[in-house]
């Protein structure tokens, strides 16, 4: 009996493990209106996700107290569970099909008849209706309620003087840092510091870009959020660049080290980042 117990704990967390397996077929669809109530409050944990802890609490204290052959926990926690399963499945009108009411009540009864081979056939259907839930939901719940749409955010351009579209700021500051290339290239030393100083300008500012959206990390310490892309790093190799331009006669092989450090260490790891998530909002933008 107790291999029995041990083997369907694996299932346990097989199935509720946080890095489900997709189908081929991954589609990233909106999350159903029904659900903004949920996430009405960024301030508080979603109360859907409050339901899914409790629910997954239970699922897993239920097999806790088999493991130790404490049956009478184990009845206790199972009854704890079909509630907590039962409301979620009330939650999301959209989602109802998802929920296997039937194989909840069998996980009860096989517990109270201390039947270890139907409660094994009922965790395993549970877990496997768990699993291709999230696999289909999980990304899109991410995206909506925990990526906020750049669309809402403004930048102050430092050389304009005007409060840009984000959009419309990362271009400008694309084409500052290309710029700075362009007239290296072109031996034209001068404006190429020039390039340099109006790159410099707009990174800065586009440190309190971070603050928008990583509210609570800004809290706990003003670098802490702006030192993954726009730390104090990019701006000694900025400055390692105009000490090299101010000699007249710039190393291509130190400018060519320096660009690319700021390339794959700013731009690049920000984009792998962020631009996943609001690739995806912008194709449900353009669906609606």
């Amino acid at each position: 009996m107790k291999k029995i117990k041990l083997g369907i704990i694996a299932l346990l967390f097989f199935f509720f493990s946080p890095l489900p397996a997709f189908s081929s077929d991954f589609v990233v669809a909106p999350p159903p209106k029904s659900m903004d109530k949920y996430y009405a409050d960024s301030g508080r944990i979603s109360e859907w996700i409050a339901q899914m802890r409790k629910l997954s609490t239970a699922f897993s204290a239920i097999f806790v107290s088999l493991d130790k052959e404490n049956w009478v926990l184990a009845e206790k926690y199972s009854a704890k569970f079909i509630d907590s399963y039962k409301k979620a499945s009330e939650m999301i009108p959209e989602w109802k099909e998802e929920f296997d009411l039937k194989a909840a009540n069998e996980l009860k009864e096989s517990i109270l008849a201390k039947d270890m081979k139907k409660l094994g056939r009922a965790s395993e259907t549970l877990g496997k209706t768990c699993s291709h839930c999230h696999s289909k939901n999980n990304t899109s719940v991410w995206a909506r309620y925990y990526w906020p749409s750049t669309d809402t955010i403004k930048v102050l351009d430092p050389i304009d003087e005007k409060e840009l579209p984000y959009d419309v700021f990362m271009e400008k500051l694309s084409d500052s840092l290309k710029r700075i290339s362009v007239n290296f290239e072109q031996e034209d030393f001068q404006q190429a510091w020039r390039s340099l100083d109006v790159f410099k300008k707009r990174i800065t500012s586009l440190r309190s870009v971070c603050s928008k959206c990583h509210v609570d990390e800004w809290t706990k310490g003003s670098t802490s959020v702006k030192e993954f892309f726009v730390g104090n790093d990019i701006l000694a190799v900025l400055q390692e660049i105009k000490k090299d331009f101010a000699t007249g006669e710039p190393s291509e092989k130190n400018f060519r080290k320096n660009i690319d450090y700021i390339n794959k260490r700013s731009c690049k790891t920000c984009h792998l980042v962020h631009q996943p998530v609001a690739a995806i909002q912008q194709a449900w933008q353009q669906k609606n």
